[in-house]
């Protein structure tokens, strides 16, 4: 399972989310609303029979606005919402892939984020895939 490749369809389901600006990879920079995948944490090898399949657990941030907005936790709630347009549980779960076999979001902890001296409000979502091992 190539994970660079992995992190770019995961990136391609996320952007069927209409206004949320997706990394998927580390931005330097950002304007919220934004989705940001981190490497995996941890990478688990042959977790089926020799070489059948790895596991991957990834996390990926999605940071909406000012810790403080009513407007900023009224559009979080959307993406953390288990179906909908807005729902990154159903847009990543719903994506097209052919680097992995399967992707599930486990669950999503809210929380502050900063970036560039901004304090913003969050959810980290873990992500658990399968994918082919050889």
């Amino acid at each position: 399972m190539n994970i660079g490749d992995v992190m770019d369809e995961l990136g391609t389901a996320l952007e069927t989310i209409d206004g949320l600006k997706v990394f998927p990879y580390y931005a330097d920079r950002l304007v919220p609303p934004a989705a940001v995948l981190a490497w995996p944490d941890p990478l688990a090898y042959d977790d089926t029979m020799v070489r059948g399949s790895d596991r991957v657990t990834l996390h990926l941030f999605v940071m909406v606005g000012r810790f403080d907005a009513r407007t900023t936790r009224d559009r979080l709630s959307q993406y953390l919402d288990g179906s909908g347009d807005a729902s990154v549980k159903a847009a990543v779960e719903g994506g097209t892939y052919t680097a992995l076999d399967t992707v599930r979001v486990v669950q999503a902890t809210v929380d502050s984020y900063t970036s560039a001296g901004v304090e913003l409000l969050g959810a980290d979502f873990e992500l658990d895939i399968y994918g082919r091992g050889a």
